[in-house]
């Protein structure tokens, strides 16, 4: 029997990596995205066993869209990638807008809360399943609070998201790890993407391959851990 993944933020970027390198080691492919012109052209890409999900994780719908649209195709799931999210702007807080703060909010916890939502009973009838949150460096307060970033401007949103999200990921796994379920966040890397940081070096293509062999190797002793694939653990 296939293997089966679903990856959020599928259209572009490391989602779009991750659907490639899934797709290339036969598993059944659910790529999350926004509209029916991204769907169209993973479907033209990948026109075997890639099932493309029209979903905004923004909204609370999507919660009963995913859990359709997988039941349409399967009773299994056996990984989830909440790797869909935004990039922050203001860095100074006389700037900081509520507008951005709860646009990134939602996305980055809110979001993965919807999609666990939505796939959770496909998880629970997997013999392995997985849920990897894709978080970053700038989520960790250990590292934020070392002086390590001195002087760099990363955004206030974005920072207090993912911080926000590693918490979600602690929490999944208390709660879930009775189920059986592994729950894990992950640094991808300093990706060198349309928002990258200008210590980024490495590409979302190299850090979608180092994604897929540490998930794929996971067993339920490495869950509720916070992991830079192919480098190690990271502080929280």
């Amino acid at each position: 029997m296939s293997r089966k993944v679903l990856i959020t933020g599928a259209s572009r970027g490391l989602g779009y990596e991750l659907v490639k390198v899934y797709h290339s080691n036969n598993y059944d492919v659910f790529p999350l995205v926004r509209n029916e012109e991204s769907a169209y052209k993973l479907s033209i890409e990948f026109p075997q066993k890639c099932f493309p999900i029209i979903a905004d994780i923004g909204q609370d719908n999507c919660k009963d869209i995913i859990k359709t649209s997988l039941e349409l195709h399967t009773k299994e799931i056996d990984i989830i990638i909440n790797n869909a999210g935004v990039s922050g702007k203001e860095y100074q807080i006389e700037k900081v807008t509520s507008e951005e703060m709860l646009e990134l909010f939602n996305i980055h916890c809110l979001g993965v809360i919807r999609t666990v939502q939505g796939s959770l009973d496909s998880l629970c009838n997997s013999s392995n399943p997985r849920i990897i949150n894709v978080s970053s460096r700038l989520g960790s307060l250990t590292k934020m609070s070392s002086d390590e970033f001195k002087d760099r401007y990363f955004s206030y949103s974005y920072r207090i998201a993912k911080a926000s999200q590693n918490m979600l990921t602690v929490s999944l796994y208390q709660e879930l790890r009775k189920k059986g379920i592994h729950v894990s966040s992950i640094h991808p890397g300093k990706l060198t993407t349309g928002t990258a940081s200008a210590d980024a070096d490495m590409e979302a293509s190299e850090a979608a391959r180092y994604i897929f062999e540490w998930v794929d190797s996971l067993s339920m002793r490495q869950s509720g851990k916070f992991v830079e694939p192919n480098v190690g653990d990271m502080p929280w």
